[in-house]
């Protein structure tokens, strides 16, 4: 896995932007659990995945990020290409300087995988 670009840790997240994903983890609890079994072994991602797969945040792959900006309200807003079209992530819990810091930096990736 790439080296960490920005990470954030707050009450409940773990947010973390490498080159080629955005990361966002559950700390603690069963959830927490789930996302690891999930994202580990891929047998239960094959088999439960379309089942299991909204219970918690997933990884973005920063090729599949149209655009990242900051709402009115100071929340960051990832638009996302997927298999249904487009979908917006909202990024939970971050002050509107690890905000803006985010939003930077992902559109700062987005314009050097275009240029390539």
């Amino acid at each position: 896995m790439s080296e960490a670009i920005l990470s954030f840790e707050t009450d409940n997240y773990i947010i973390i932007l490498r080159e080629n994903a955005l990361e966002i983890d559950l700390k603690e609890g069963i959830r927490a659990f789930l996302e690891y079994l999930f994202e580990e072994h891929k047998t239960v991602k094959r088999i439960l995945g379309w089942v299991i797969g909204g219970l918690f945040p997933q990884d973005i792959f920063i090729d599949n990020i149209v655009r990242a900006f900051l709402s009115p309200e100071g929340e960051v807003i990832i638009k996302v290409r997927s298999r249904r079209g487009t979908k917006k992530v909202t990024i939970p819990e971050l002050s509107p300087s690890q905000g803006t810091r985010l939003v930077n930096a992902i559109n700062s990736l987005i314009g050097k995988k275009r240029k390539k």
